[in-house]
């Protein structure tokens, strides 16, 4: 598990790279930015020689800044920080895995170096699963964030978002070693598009049933809380996951905040920060 970041720690890098760009998928749904804005300032009081700045990889088409908390696309908040003459910038990643989103903010900051970029240098830190190494942590980061109140014999169920290769290879390997550190732990993925039949949850309520097991913690494998946690998640349709085990007798307890919002999980995406900032000293 990475080490809690301290600005005594952090001076030199921090002089070096001048900014950070925090980039998250972004919700629109209330509350939901709010998990990453207090990232955010806590990196600030870490790094007080930085510029610490807020980006969102959504794209345009689901809303103006001003439903994501303020949060502008990447590009944009790259184009400021070029003209206000920053020179060294580390873009961090706050997403889960390098799925799909994560190679488009990629490819875009590639973009905008090969189109001028302000001679902007800048690298770029690992989502939350990127190495093998990230996903015991992140495992042993599942185990350590339990609900105080769950009971030997209660289940844990995780939802993600799908992914293509090779984000769902993380998944995967999350998978089989939460399996291992906890019996009744059951990691599963949402479908691609909302509203399609999702085969991971009604797998995971046959293993829980043939465990015996009558109550179910349920908790968003999200960056932030938004709308799938809210309602694909813990939602009270009958199609949502919380539906789906309720109506088979399992009673269900939803524990509603973001990855980010929760102490183990941040650290670890402060180390990849740690080694963006490394490469640009």
């Amino acid at each position: 598990m990475a080490a809690p970041v301290t600005p005594a720690a952090t001076a030199g890098a921090a002089g070096a790279a001048g900014a950070v760009v925090l980039a998250a998928h972004g919700s629109s749904h209330p509350g939901a930015m709010a998990g990453l804005a207090a990232f955010r300032d806590g990196l600030q009081a870490a790094y007080p020689g930085l510029r610490l700045e807020l980006a969102r990889t959504v794209g345009r088409k689901h809303g103006s800044a001003a439903a994501f908390g303020g949060a502008r696309q990447v590009a944009d908040v790259l184009a400021g920080l070029a003209a206000s003459g920053v020179g060294r910038v580390a873009v961090q990643s706050l997403h889960v895995v390098p799925g799909e989103e994560y190679h488009c903010l990629v490819a875009g900051i590639g973009r905008f170096l090969e189109a001028g970029g302000g001679n902007l240098r800048v690298s770029i830190g690992a989502p939350l699963l990127a190495s093998l190494a990230d996903v015991d942590a992140v495992a042993g980061a599942v185990l350590e964030s339990l609900p105080a109140g769950r009971a030997p014999d209660e289940g844990l169920v995780l939802m993600g978002h799908g992914a293509p290769p090779p984000g769902a290879g993380f998944y995967e390997a999350l998978r089989e070693r939460l399996s291992r550190l906890d019996p009744l732990a059951r990691f599963g993925a949402m479908p691609r598009e909302r509203g399609a039949p999702c085969p991971d949850i009604l797998r995971i309520r046959d293993e829980l049933l043939a465990a015996g097991v009558g109550t179910a913690w349920l908790l968003p494998f999200f960056t932030v809380a938004g709308a799938h946690a809210c309602c694909d998640l813990a939602g009270d349709k009958e199609t949502s996951w919380r539906g789906v085990l309720e109506a088979s007798g399992i009673r269900c307890r939803p524990c509603l905040s973001g990855l980010i919002e929760r102490e183990p999980f941040a650290a670890v995406w402060r180390g990849h920060l740690r080694k963006a900032l490394a490469l640009l000293g």
